[in-house]
């Protein structure tokens, strides 16, 4: 046998919610950009840190070479100045000695003196150019370290940023989806309090409205009567009496379905044997019921969820399963309470739920909008409160094989349930 159902399980009370403003899809979409842009800001970063590496590596190892190019010429500078020195003394000499020295010998002495100081200014002056050079790449070695190391505590910085987003953004998201489905709840909520409104404006204005613009009709004739037939007014207040035991059991019968009395004073095994046995006399239902187990009190909305469940399960038979036969069973173990709603009804394929709801927009006539609306609602309702108390509960129906919802509440006292 095919079945289709869903399970679910939430806590007690749903999650704050955490803010409004942009829908889910926008946000997954800003979110994701968000992570895309610092993650291409990282490895712009990186390349950065990369070339910078790379040329702090060129320039220290242009600066060892321009170090040493300078040392050597400054070397050289010391040699030919010592050679000056040596040069000016044998010119001073042979200059002194003129007469002892033949032309060559002056003239040799002289050339010698101005090659050695062509070449010292020239050493000299390719000292001071590398000077120079060697300071100026020292400050932009001391420029490309200092951005070496901003990049890579940059790099470091956005990693941790990244990291964090990553293991966070799927945790957000939840929370976004959370709060989509909280929404609407709620709304739902809304929705189900004003139609419960309705309802019970309807019911009044049907029943005990109706019967008290009965008794006083009647009251105005029985007052006429009294001076005129005296057994005809007693039989007309027997009358009144009747209708007046109408209209109070009208009003009691409202009042329990606002908030059954029996929840508080014998218990929710009591309230929904006393509901299903209500059903019977309204002629609507031939239920049984069954209890397994030592009853124990729930947490009194908690209880009152799992009445509004069943009498929704109920409300769901009468008004589409096509039968009168329906059997309803709780059993309490010390772990959990499970409830089950069977009826042997039409049944119907729970894969189209969604697609009705779109089928009672469209429909035209009231009768098929009513029944599939309320079919719809009263999946959607029954599941909501179930989410609400933390209660787990599947729905499984197919064509022609009835309905069955199975209901499990666990018991919060008890560890580990």
């Amino acid at each position: 046998m095919r079945t289709s159902g869903r399970w679910r399980r939430d806590a007690y009370l749903p999650e704050e919610q955490i803010g409004e403003g942009l829908e889910e899809g926008q946000l997954r979409r800003l979110l994701t950009s968000t992570i895309d842009t610092i993650e291409d800001n990282k490895t712009q970063i990186f390349d950065i840190y990369q070339n910078t590496r790379s040329e702090v590596d060129d320039a220290r190892e242009r600066l060892t070479e321009l170090k040493q190019r300078v040392a050597e010429t400054i070397a050289r500078v010391d040699s030919l100045a010592a050679e000056e020195q040596e040069a000016k003394q044998r010119l001073a000499e042979v200059s002194r000695k003129f007469a002892e020295h033949t032309e060559d010998e002056i003239r040799s002495a002289y050339e010698t003196v101005s090659i050695i100081q062509i070449n010292l200014a020239i050493e000299r002056e390719k000292e001071q150019t590398m000077r120079v050079e060697r300071d100026k790449l020292e400050i932009r070695l001391r420029y490309l370290y200092n951005v070496v190391v901003r990049a890579e505590h940059m790099a470091l910085s956005i990693g941790s940023v990244l990291s964090y987003l990553s293991t966070q953004v799927s945790g957000v998201l939840w929370k976004i989806e959370a709060v989509q489905k909280d929404k609407f709840v709620g709304a739902r909520i809304i929705k189900a309090t004003e139609e419960e409104r309705y309802r019970i404006s309807r019911e009044i204005h049907d029943g005990p409205a109706q019967d008290l613009a009965n008794v006083l009709f009647m009251t105005t004739i029985t007052e006429r009567l009294m001076d005129q037939d005296m057994a005809e007014a007693k039989n007309t207040l027997g009358e009144l009496r009747d209708e007046i035991r109408k209209c109070l059991t009208s009003v009691r019968q409202i009042i329990f379905d606002m908030r059954p009395m029996a929840l508080d004073d014998l218990g929710l095994p009591q309230a929904v044997e006393q509901l299903i046995r209500l059903f019977g006399e309204r002629g609507k239902l031939r239920g049984t019921f069954s209890l397994e187990g030592a009853y124990y009190p729930l947490p009194k909305h908690v209880e009152i969820a799992i009445f509004r469940i069943v009498q929704e399960a109920l409300n769901n038979v009468v008004h589409h399963a096509k039968t009168d036969k329906v059997r309803v069973r709780m059993h309490y173990t010390a772990q959990a309470l499970t409830v089950l709603i069977a009826d042997d009804g039409v049944g119907f394929d729970m894969n189209r739920v969604p697609e009705e709801k779109e089928e009672a927009e469209d429909a035209l006539d009231m009768e098929t909008q009513r029944r599939l609306r309320g079919r719809h609602f009263g999946v959607i309702g029954m599941e909501e409160r179930a989410k609400i108390i933390g209660a787990a509960i599947q729905i499984l129906s197919e064509p022609g094989k009835g309905t069955k919802v199975h209901l499990r509440v666990q018991n919060r006292m008890v560890e580990g349930a």
